[in-house]
């Protein structure tokens, strides 16, 4: 019985079709014949052995942004097509609802380890710490460009501050060594409302991964000109 158990498991590891290969399985072949079924929930389980038939290996190529332990990506899968909360799962959890293949999936992530940022998350919008914020937990403080695409919020360009603190920092306003930050956090305060200056420090790396020729231009003005070269 358990050599029996023995040959299965291995059975089962061996007949996972490989995606940097591109090998393909039989039993996947009898599993989609209909290539519909890819794309339905009740077949999530079989799908997973079966990303080179189903054409879905760059669907689930990335990691989530989070870890589970701060965001349960897999207790929240039955969302991933939530007229609701499909959105926020595209961004948030990617690699569970196979979105690794759209648009900005990668670059709503934490450079820092997710835990550190969710126990910092007061900071977000506090103009000592905006940029730094911004730059190492980004996908905590919500700070990662939607790309216009139906992936995120419609974006419209308006003149607001981002920082809670603006009214007291009024002083850095005109501070050649505050001027790129304080655009960004307190713009309305300042009245630094256009212009050209990126909304993000990330501006340039995100532009590397074609965030520039990939957004639309309210989006690429909203938060990145400068970089982007609109101005």
């Amino acid at each position: 019985m358990l050599l029996i158990c023995i040959f299965s498991i291995i059975y089962l590891v061996q007949s996972k079709e490989d995606c940097d290969r591109s090998t393909r399985e039989d039993r996947c072949g009898e599993i989609f014949r209909n290539l519909t079924d890819c794309n339905k929930d009740s077949y999530r389980t079989q799908l997973m052995d079966c990303l080179v038939t189903c054409g879905k290996c760059g669907a689930y190529s990335c990691n989530n942004p989070q870890p589970d332990t701060v965001l349960n990506c897999t207790s929240l899968a039955s969302q991933c097509h939530s007229k609701i909360w499909g959105n926020f799962m595209k961004d948030k959890c990617p690699s569970t609802c196979g979105k690794c293949d759209l648009k900005n999936a990668n670059l709503c992530k934490d450079a820092s380890n997710s835990a550190i940022c969710s126990t910092m998350v007061q900071f977000c919008n506090s103009v000592d710490y905006y940029d730094r914020m911004t730059e190492q937990c980004a996908s905590t403080c919500n700070r990662c460009p939607a790309t216009g695409d139906g992936g995120g919020p419609n974006i419209t360009v308006t003149c607001v501050d981002y920082a809670r603190d603006c009214a007291t920092r009024t002083a850095l306003c005109n501070n050649p060594q505050y001027e790129g930050l304080m655009h960004r956090a307190c713009a309305k305060t300042c009245n630094k409302c256009g212009g050209c200056y990126d909304y993000s420090s990330k501006c340039p790396l995100w532009a590397s991964r074609g965030f520039c020729s990939k957004s639309d231009q309210n989006v690429k003005r909203r938060y990145c000109a400068k970089t982007c070269m609109l101005c």
